[in-house]
């Protein structure tokens, strides 16, 4: 005899009511997770500093993604001893200084900074004495039209307003070409 014995809740059709919560739950659950992927996008700019940096536009354009600017900064090719160990996608803090009104790569470090601007990233690749990184703020988007401009007419000088938030967080608002194409 093989019989399977199923409990008596897996009999029962689920009623009107349970239905109707299962529902409110459900959009609950994803307006929720829309909301903490907006904040956590938005309190840079809210509760940050800003900061100017330097950086060389790549290539703009994408076919999933629309029309944007990569962009190249100072501080994604930090310069390290050949014998420090990082990992690929680990955490680190890169302390950055103002000078002539541009911030620019102080120290790198593992551990968040008591003090100082500092920007957080993650470490994607290492070559010899040097770690590349990334912050977030590698792609801004723009219209069709202007990004096509800075990608034909652009000598690779320009500068992004970048807003950095007290835990390191940081989000780009603003991109201006140093040439004539913006």
């Amino acid at each position: 005899m093989n019989t399977m014995t199923m409990p008596d809740w897996l009999h029962k059709k689920p009623g009107k009511r349970t239905i109707q919560i299962g529902l409110i739950l459900t959009l609950f659950f994803q307006l929720a997770v829309l909301c903490v992927e907006y904040l956590g996008s938005v309190l840079p700019i809210w509760t940050g500093e800003e900061i100017i940096l330097k950086t060389e536009p790549v290539d703009p354009r994408s076919l999933f993604r629309g029309n944007f600017v990569r962009l190249n900064y100072e501080i994604n090719r930090i310069p390290t001893e050949p014998q420090t160990e990082y990992k690929i996608g680990s955490l680190i803090y890169v302390s950055l200084v103002e000078s002539h009104g541009i911030w620019q790569f102080d120290k790198l470090n593992t551990a968040k900074p008591h003090q100082g601007t500092y920007i957080r990233g993650r470490v994607r690749r290492i070559d010899s004495g040097t770690v590349r990184a990334e912050y977030g703020i590698e792609a801004f988007f723009m219209p069709k039209e202007k990004a096509l401009k800075v990608q034909n007419e652009m000598g690779g000088q320009a500068q992004v307003r970048v807003f950095v938030a007290p835990n390191g967080k940081a989000r780009a608002v603003g991109f201006k070409c140093l040439g004539e194409a913006c």
